[in-house]
């Protein structure tokens, strides 16, 4: 283990036990009611009983985030190759991102259902959506950074515009492209959870609006932790490999 993951590792473990004692400070003496602040050994129970013994709830969700998280990397990214290599469909692939990102997923995810029905599908489609953007904006800017020039005299020596994509689009892109990886890992349970919340019948986000409906405030807060508690996994783990990833292609272009 690196220095940099042990101080990770530091920094959270300070920030869990802060946020643990300030938790059972509250819970205990501060008379908020129980309904809005359990404590913390029955939201430990809920997160034991609801949130890990239906076995399938947690490692539906985590499946649903991590496709539709591929997908939607793989769609932004080829949206901006697609801008770059035919120049007259950027607007066109400009708007459709804008509009896909700007319009409220809450108004979205029912007519996805609409279309493909409840479960899987409708989760997927609604995590792609809310997270191939980053991509998208990302690698459009670095390819638009590809100097003029070499573009020019790609094009005077014979060359394809793809060869300038390779030879330069490609390097320039790729630390684009794994931050939005990064931007966009630590928002995948939580876009899960939402298309699950509104199109779903199973997954955490399912579990999670039953247990609303129950009142059941402990469940509510072991699942928003377990969410949290993953999308900071995946926000470490996206920022050593984007530090990685860029200490690499340094030492390449030194």
């Amino acid at each position: 283990m690196n220095r940099a993951w042990a101080r990770s590792l530091l920094g959270w473990a300070l920030a869990a036990t802060a946020v643990g004692a300030l938790w059972v400070g509250l819970s205990a003496d501060s008379g908020v009611p129980a309904l809005l602040l359990p404590a913390p050994h029955r939201v430990l129970d809920s997160f034991l009983d609801d949130v890990l013994t239906p076995w399938h709830a947690l490692p539906v969700t985590l499946v649903r985030a991590s496709v539709g998280t591929a997908v939607g990397l793989l769609l932004g990214t080829s949206l901006a190759l697609v801008a770059y290599m035919f120049p007259a469909l950027e607007h066109l692939t400009r708007t459709f991102g804008m509009v896909m990102r700007c319009v409220p997923i809450i108004a979205l995810a029912p007519t996805i259902t609409v279309i493909v029905g409840f479960g899987w599908t409708a989760a997927v489609i609604t995590t792609v959506v809310m997270s191939f953007f980053p991509a998208f904006a990302l690698v459009t800017g670095a390819l638009h950074r590809i100097p003029v020039g070499f573009a020019h005299l790609t094009a005077a020596a014979g060359g394809r515009r793809w060869r300038a994509l390779w030879h330069v689009g490609v390097p320039m892109a790729l630390p684009e492209f794994v931050l939005a990886a990064r931007l966009t890992s630590c928002m995948a349970v939580l876009a899960c959870m939402t298309a699950e919340y509104l199109t779903a019948n199973d997954g955490l986000g399912a579990s999670l609006a039953h247990a609303q409906a129950l009142m059941a405030t402990q469940t509510v807060w072991a699942i928003l932790l377990t969410s949290t508690v993953f999308s900071l996994l995946a926000w470490t783990v996206g920022e050593h490999v984007d530090r990685r990833v860029r200490d690499h292609l340094s030492l390449d272009r030194a």
